[in-house]
């Protein structure tokens, strides 16, 4: 029987290896395309003839645990076969299309050097190939040390209807995770059958948890049951490799057609346990779909998890397309988007996607929305969060997907002009800043307190409204020297100014209008920018 044991315990501070980005010279449709990949969750969509099976393949391709010194060596997942993407499963080769040196792609990494494969002859007699490291002959260089688990199409077979199946003891589950797989069997199936002792279940294409409970046994499992047992196992192997080697820095988990034999609920459901895992195990979860119900829940979380600057590009949906008998990479703008791809349908609302753009905080949301025109603002939609300007420049000039062109446009205050300019060196063509020297605050400050006590503006905001009121908590030399006294200023003085601080905003545009007038020419040339790429109506 096999048993795990010799648990170590992981140093906090390990590095996790994870892949960032695949480079894809030439394989098949693929002609110099990249991926950017979530660091949690990555879910490829597109229609049929899209190839994101291979795709998936060749992120999955290099890697292994099978080196000699490797301490893992010589494990073996729980779902079966080995901690190694098996060629056979993912590439039906055709000998008149797939010719030696006709495939190479680069896998990149966080912190690690990139990594190139490419296809060159395994036989030269039968023209049959395989994939290894370029310019590499070296016996084991051809993978990667990092475990791999590949779940193809094999699991979908109900295991009730195969010939040779059986009840097997040469692996035996942990106490503690024959109860990790009840309550996430569970949770997944929103089910309430008392689960007896999970029966561990061999056949020839696929090893799986079965479930016996008071009314049924593991032979009548359906084919979703026995689909989630397999998936299960493999994130508990990742699970154990974690909690016995220090050595382990992170995995791939890799599921060709994940919804399948899921009732919709159950794949949302399967979705967020696959998210909380990828997160707790150090494991890079990437599958493929056809479903509208994974993909709009993945897009959602897509847009939280980009909200949060702590979370940012944890999920990340990528969608396929075949124009010219090539594949791209779409940048797809919105859920809606994929839903008519994959419907083939259309929307008579072109410009109905509005771009994301970030500021830094609120006060900034609110000085652009009152000095441009309604018909600009209404191209943009602006999330409310709040992140530093070096901050939302750092993601920019890093290719951070959700904060890069054509995804995102970036506005930072106008005190950032100086920094920008010295980045300017890396082409980051999505950011620009506010007109004005200072942040939005501070410019208001500065022209309220260098305003006539005469000026109608005052009587404007209301009749008992003045300089007195509007600096009676602030001093202004406080407001200008201290970024947080001013900001508690803004707060405490917008609600008098109208709606979003439209009076005060409005007049400060009146004395600034050269400035104002350049920065709408500017973000109307980069709007336009945007709108070419993704097909939307130019402003």
């Amino acid at each position: 029987m096999l048993y795990l044991q010799g648990t170590i315990e992981l140093s906090n501070e390990q590095h996790v290896l994870m892949i960032t980005k695949i480079k894809i010279a030439k394989f098949r449709g693929f002609h110099e395309v990249e991926c950017s990949l979530g660091k949690h969750v990555t879910v490829i969509a597109g229609q049929n003839g899209t190839q994101k099976t291979v795709l998936l393949g060749m992120l999955s391709q290099p890697f292994t645990i099978s080196d000699d010194e490797n301490p893992m060596k010589n494990e073996r997942p729980l779902c079966g076969g080995n901690y190694k993407s098996s060629f056979s499963e993912k590439f039906k080769l055709s000998p008149q299309y797939d010719k030696p040196k006709s495939h190479e792609w680069t896998i990149e990494f966080d912190d690690r050097e990139s990594y190139t494969l490419a296809s060159m002859p395994r036989d030269k007699n039968t023209g049959e190939i395989r994939f290894w490291q370029k310019g590499s002959r070296e016996k084991g260089s051809g993978y990667i040390q990092m475990p791999v688990i590949y779940l193809s199409l094999k699991r979908l077979l109900p295991i009730g209807e195969e010939e040779k199946i059986q009840e097997s003891e040469t692996v035996v589950l942990e106490e503690d995770e024959k109860q990790e797989f009840k309550k996430l069997h569970n949770e997944i199936l929103i089910s309430f059958d008392k689960i007896q002792e999970p029966k561990y279940i061999e056949s020839p294409n696929k090893n799986t948890l079965g479930v016996d409970t008071d009314t049924y046994d593991w032979r009548l499992n359906s084919a979703g049951q026995d689909n989630l047992g397999k998936i299960i196992l493999a994130l508990l192997s990742f699970r154990r490799l974690k909690k016995m080697y220090s050595t382990y820095k992170g995995g791939i988990l890799a599921i060709d057609e994940l919804d399948c034999t899921l009732y919709p609920a159950s794949q949302v459901k399967l979705l967020h346990v696959l998210q909380h895992y990828a997160s707790r195990y150090n494991v890079q979860v990437i599958f493929t779909t056809h479903s509208l119900t994974l993909l709009e829940e993945a897009c959602k979380m897509q847009e939280e998890c980009n909200m949060n600057e702590a979370r940012a590009n944890q999920m990340k949906v990528l969608y396929l397309t075949k124009r010219d008998k090539e594949i791209e990479l779409c940048n797809i703008p919105s859920y809606k988007s994929i839903e008519n791809r994959l419907l083939v349908a259309a929307s008579n609302k072109k410009s109905a996607y509005r771009i994301t753009l970030y500021t830094e905080d609120q006060e900034a949301r609110d000085f652009i929305k009152n000095i441009l025109p309604k018909n600009v603002i209404s191209g943009f939609q602006f999330p409310k969060m709040t992140l530093s300007g070096s901050t939302l420049l750092e993601m920019a000039i890093h290719g951070i997907p959700v904060f890069s062109f054509p995804e995102a446009m970036i506005v930072l205050d106008g005190d950032q002009a100086k920094n920008l300019r010295k980045k300017r060196k890396n082409r980051i063509g999505n950011v620009l800043c506010l007109p004005g020297t200072e942040s939005p605050e501070i410019e208001l400050a500065k022209m309220l307190y260098g305003l006539s006590d005469r000026d109608k503006l005052w009587d404007d905001i209301g009749r008992d409204y003045n300089k007195q009121v509007c600096f009676r908590d602030f001093r202004y030399e406080s407001i200008n020297e201290d970024r947080t006294q001013a900001k508690e200023w803004y707060a405490s003085q917008v609600e008098y100014w109208g709606r979003r601080g439209n009076k005060v905003i409005k007049k400060w545009r009146e004395l600034n209008q050269e400035k104002v007038d350049l920065f709408q020419e500017e973000i109307l040339r980069m709007y336009n920018q945007f709108a070419k790429k993704l097909g939307l109506s130019e402003l």
